[in-house]
């Protein structure tokens, strides 16, 4: 398996760069270095609501016996005093207000005779503050550069852009990002028995669903999916299709890879370009391949074909391990390996086939313990245990699992409701 991502990874190409607007970077990947062109803060700020003071003048101050201290100025965000504070002063100040020259240290107002529970300005302040509690220098008091210092990495290259790196960069004063293009993604389904959602169902057909969930997994992992159509059992239908969908950074077909008489990706493939692997050491969708065809802009560059098994476990399995990284690449990301935990078996699994083999299972927290479910669903259908999963366990050829047994786990974040960690 892990030969079969390598030679993957091997012929996908990380797309290039476009600079964007700081909002519109949800999901993609810095293209370079991002440095900071500015210390944060630019001068040393509060960082709690209080006092201004020289550390000298409370040297011995205790709720006991109190310093009294002459209240000078009042400084907030945004509003700095031009007040210093001198020997026997303070200055009121409010978080995030630049410290007066004079103070080294801020009390809160909580080490002070300032009334408690106040909501909002105080409507006339005291001219004088008890003060109940001696500072050392540099108390409640954040220096210059102590968020962001002038030249330090915000955002190394690679790394996915999410709310966090937004705050990072606006914070700094960017409003465009260099990232990576997200890629465009062509999917087709193949079978005659395929019928669109909503269409009449007739006799020995089924609905194409697996479509709909193969684009909504390539939005999730930063692309752009492109539903081109169903390829019927014909050599010439999935070849047209191929065809349409070849402008695009990759295509993804559905089905039609293994073994019967209408099978036809891999004929199809070969004969517009080249079939790289058929076939990996994984079930479900042990039968997936990976192609590559000639784009139509040129034969310098091909188009990566991932060739997916048709039955709904092994597609998602084969996106979750073959085409997630590969969009992450193209996409630029530094992280490309897929996150994993250790988890506690709640009940036994064993594997008797020759192939490792995937299996969806339901990751919970129990007092802080990661634990796995292999039994998630009392409707033993595929489908109703695909539902109810948020996790993946490899089991190995031969594994025997039993309750207790502490295991690997492939969280995944396909439901939002379902985030455990």
């Amino acid at each position: 398996m892990r030969d079969a991502l390598q030679t993957i990874l091997n012929h996908v190409e990380t797309l290039e760069a476009v600079t964007r607007r700081l909002a519109d970077c949800i999901g993609q990947a810095a293209c370079e270095d991002i440095r900071a062109e500015l210390d944060l803060p630019q001068a040393p700020i509060a960082g709690r609501d209080g006092f201004a003071v020289r550390s000298e003048d409370i040297s011995a101050a205790s709720p006991q016996h109190p310093v009294a201290l002459r209240v000078s100025a009042t400084a907030r965000a945004g509003h700095p005093t031009r007040a210093g504070v001198r020997p026997g002063t303070a200055v009121r100040i409010m978080t995030g207000s630049l410290i007066p020259p004079g103070a080294d240290c801020v009390v809160r107002f909580e080490d002070t005779d300032e009334p408690a529970g106040k909501n909002g300005p105080a409507g006339n302040p005291a001219a004088v503050v008890e003060i109940r509690a001696a500072m050392a220098p540099g108390t409640h008091i954040w220096p210059a550069g102590s968020q962001i210092r002038k030249g330090q990495i915000v955002l190394p290259a690679g790394s996915l852009i999410g709310p966090a790196q937004i705050s990072a960069l606006a914070s700094i004063g960017l409003t465009r990002v260099g990232v990576r293009r997200a890629p465009l993604v062509s999917i087709i389904a193949t079978g005659d028995e395929l019928v669109w959602p909503g269409a009449k169902l007739g006799r020995g057909r089924i609905f194409c669903g697996n479509s709909a969930a193969v684009a909504a997994l390539v939005r999730h992992y930063g692309g752009v999916p492109k539903v081109v159509g169903i390829a019927r059992d014909r050599e010439e239908s999935l070849r047209s299709q191929i065809r349409r969908a070849l402008a695009a950074d990759a295509v993804i077909t559905i089905g039609g890879v293994s073994q019967g008489d209408y099978d036809l990706v891999r004929r199809v493939t070969a004969q517009m370009g080249r079939v790289v692997f058929s076939g990996i050491p994984l079930m479900p969708g042990m039968a997936a391949a990976f192609s590559l065809i000639p784009a139509p802009t040129g034969p310098t560059r091909e188009v990566p074909i991932f060739s997916l098994s048709g039955p709904p476990a092994g597609c998602l399995v084969n996106f979750e391990t073959l085409v997630r990284p590969a969009l992450l690449k193209m996409l630029g990301l530094s992280e490309l390996a897929h996150p994993t935990v250790t988890a506690t078996a709640l009940d036994s699994a064993r594997n008797d086939r020759p192939l490792a083999l995937a299996v969806f299972t339901r990751l919970q927290t129990t007092e802080g313990d990661c634990q796995v479910r292999f039994a998630i669903s009392e409707q033993k259908t595929m489908q109703a245990v695909m539902a109810a999963a948020n996790a993946l366990a490899i089991l190995p050829s031969g594994a025997d699992v039993k309750a207790g047994d502490r295991i690997q786990v492939l969280p995944l974040d396909w439901r939002r409701d379902q985030l455990f960690i």
